[in-house]
């Protein structure tokens, strides 16, 4: 370990381009400007080599977040994560303009056989806004089963009819457990919680040009055979102040909504750390290592050696607050 204390660390997101990005997350984060560009994803906190996230604040402000989490992941990470096999988060905002390709993603961490390893991905998503009649799929529709919707993708049969298409609201909620199908309609900005891990099969891609390929077998492997669609209702958290509601519960992380209008004093479990995002408002993070000013709509990693710290809003703002799971983890 370095010693040295670490204050919140602030993320700066990431653009990513994407054939179906659009330009409507603007309105819900502070993002720098991408002109001409079609932002698919901001990848808000990554410590993945493909795509890293770079730390916005002093006094490690340009350097990769997963360099600084290495320097001294006992005080950062906290013992439950500390010596795991990769950081266990990855926070992005997804902006689609078009909808993303119908896609599954795997459930095993790695082949029976001593393969190649994949990388078993939970996700949720937490819709910030969506345009009247933007719509997503997730599961099948009644009476489909993951051999009929393969057939017939196979036959070049159009598998949204066979998909269980839902409205998409504001505010809504949806967990994406490992081999469910989905598609994330278009018109649709949405906060994407999940673990770290990029592995999607593509399916159906919507006739776009140029053409990316599609994984059938892959997918088809991949997919459950349960492909029931989990959509939790917020949960009161009793007693808490202030008041919180679970948006979702599951064996990687769980997130919870808070509605802060003024100054909030927190608590950081020694053995993990924490993330937060604010939404319709920034705001300042303080505690005993130093504060830090975190823009509308970017994530800031509070270290688990915090303890203590207050929550500063600028404005009434929602927040969403992060916390990784994990075996016996509180």
């Amino acid at each position: 370990m370095s010693g040295r204390p670490t204050p919140p660390l602030v993320c700066r997101p990431l653009p990513v381009a994407r054939p179906w990005g659009g330009s409507a997350a603007a309105a819900h984060a502070d993002l720098p400007a991408e002109p001409g560009a079609r932002i698919g994803e901001w990848w808000l906190l990554s410590t993945r080599a493909d795509q890293a996230t770079l730390v916005a604040n002093a006094p490690f402000a340009g350097r990769p977040l997963a360099e600084v989490v290495a320097s001294d992941p006992e005080r950062i990470l906290g013992a439950r994560f500390a010596r795991a096999d990769r950081f266990p988060l990855l926070l992005k905002i997804l902006d689609t303009a078009e909808p993303l390709s119908v896609q599954v993603h795997p459930s095993a961490p790695a082949r029976a056989d001593g393969g190649a390893r994949t990388e078993c991905k939970s996700e949720s998503w937490y819709l910030l806004d969506a345009a009247p009649g933007a719509s997503y799929w997730v599961g099948l529709a009644d009476g489909v089963t993951v051999e009929s919707f393969f057939a017939a993708v196979r036959r070049g049969d159009d598998p949204l009819p066979l998909l269980a298409m839902r409205a998409a609201q504001r505010g809504a909620v949806v967990h994406l457990h490992p081999g469910v199908i989905h598609a994330l309609g278009g018109g649709i900005v949405a906060l994407e919680v999940q673990t770290n891990a990029d592995t999607t099969y593509r399916i159906f891609d919507f006739g776009r040009k140029p053409e990316r390929a599609l994984q059938l077998d892959l997918a088809q492997a991949a997919a459950a055979a349960d492909q029931r669609a989990e959509l939790p209702d917020p949960q009161p958290l009793s007693p808490a102040s202030p008041a919180r509601e679970l948006l979702v519960r599951c064996s990687d992380y769980r997130i919870e909504r808070l509605r802060l209008t003024a100054p909030s004093h927190f608590a950081v479990h020694r053995e993990r750390f924490e993330v937060l995002v604010p939404l319709g408002a920034a705001m300042r993070v303080a505690g005993e290592h130093g504060s830090a000013d975190v823009p509308r709509g970017h994530a800031v990693l509070v270290p688990a050696h915090t303890a203590e710290f207050m929550i500063s809003p600028a404005a009434p703002l929602e927040l969403l607050r992060v916390i990784p799971s994990g075996e016996g983890n509180p």
